[in-house]
């Protein structure tokens, strides 16, 4: 766990998530905030440390078909969407990355995020939320974009138990 003295934090939670429509056992459900931000404060609370949102300039839409329409496009042309709010993360040896799993992986601001960073020395600790894929092939993403990291275990949580999952949580953190 990270102290709780803001001078001494040692860790941080970085999160990337979209509120509006999910889609949930074959219906769509209306979630503000998103799972992933859910997910992100649980943590964040439970380490004792920050949480910083990765913010794309181009907010995505609240409908989920338009939501992935846009992932798909992006991940097909490795686009690395523009931030209006990029977390810097040089000051923490330790990053808790909280993200959704598109596309089977992570979504492209997050590539942006991990690319403008400098990761040597760095662990990053992933949570993926999901409706059933799982981390997918997020943490191989991950360490392609954030060089010289050590990537930790990772958490896939289901998004339709964000609410709930202070227990994995305390249990991953140990």
């Amino acid at each position: 766990m990270c102290n709780s003295d803001p001078a001494q934090e040692l860790c941080c939670v970085v999160f990337f998530s979209v509120p509006g429509e999910t889609y949930v056992n074959g219906r769509y459900e209306e979630r503000d905030p998103g799972n992933t931000k859910v997910a992100a404060t649980i943590l964040s609370e439970a380490l004792g440390c920050p949480a910083m949102e990765i913010v794309p300039k181009d907010p995505y839409p609240r409908k989920y078909r338009g939501q992935v329409e846009r992932a798909k496009k992006e991940w097909v042309e490795s686009k690395r969407p523009a931030l209006s709010f990029c977390p810097d993360i040089s000051d923490y040896p330790d990053v808790y990355l909280c993200y959704p799993n598109w596309c089977g992986t992570i979504p492209m601001p997050v590539a942006t995020f991990l690319d403008a960073n400098i990761w040597e020395g760095k662990t990053i600790h992933p949570l993926c939320t999901n409706e059933g894929s799982g981390m997918g092939t997020s943490i191989e993403m991950i360490g392609r974009c954030a060089s010289g990291a050590l990537i930790g275990a990772g958490l896939p949580i289901r998004g339709t138990d964000a609410g709930s999952c202070q227990g994995l949580i305390e249990k991953w953190i140990g």
